[in-house]
């Protein structure tokens, strides 16, 4: 016959449930803060502000991301150290490997949005100080998304790739065009077609 919970465990469990629940409503929260910001570039014409929404909106999906890593972090250490539901021991060493795994994708999510976001913060004390680059280069391929486009695309240059968050005419490969652009993060905020 199975033991009847005492109340100290059910307190427990009550608080671990209110911080599981948190956890989700805020993850829930900061994607949509996200979405909105992300959705809204859709409607706005000056490429420097649509770089600005893409940042805040991208930054406020890797919150979420990282607030949904902590939330399966929470889950297995609390699996693995207190097993309150008493689950056996072959399930407790999965709750630890995935624990292991999560902890992994966790470490590799903030290094890559704390270099991406360094990098936005980056472009925009540039902006701020007037200092971006401006060079005429040879467009040698467009990616303006498969199914789903949105209004922006990815350029290929001589230089490399760049991004466009608005693309406010078509932009052909092949050509030549005076991109006004970020240096850390290759976003343009001024395209010019060159007229020969």
């Amino acid at each position: 016959m199975r033991k009847k919970p005492n109340k100290a465990n059910e307190k427990k469990n009550k608080i671990r449930e209110r911080i599981i629940f948190r956890f989700l409503i805020i993850a829930v929260i900061t994607v949509l803060v996200g979405s909105i910001f992300l959705a809204y570039n859709f409607f706005v014409g000056d490429l420097f502000t649509a770089f600005v929404l893409n940042f805040i909106g991208t930054s406020f999906l890797y919150t979420a991301a990282l607030i949904l890593c902590s939330f399966f972090l929470y889950l297995c250490f609390v699996i693995t150290i207190f097993n309150p539901q008493r689950v056996k021991k072959s399930s407790v060493i999965t709750f630890t490997f995935v624990g292991i795994i999560t902890l992994i994708i966790t470490i590799f999510l903030v290094k890559f949005s704390v270099s991406e976001t360094t990098k936005g913060i980056s472009d925009l004390a540039d902006y701020s100080n007037g200092e971006w680059q401006v060079k005429e280069l040879l467009v040698t391929d467009v990616y303006r998304g498969g199914y789903h486009t949105g209004p922006g695309a990815l350029i290929d240059t001589e230089e490399g790739e760049m991004s466009l968050h608005w693309e406010s005419f078509l932009i052909y490969a092949g050509e030549k065009y005076r991109f006004t652009y970020l240096d850390a993060t290759n976003t343009i905020i001024k395209v010019e077609r060159l007229t020969d």
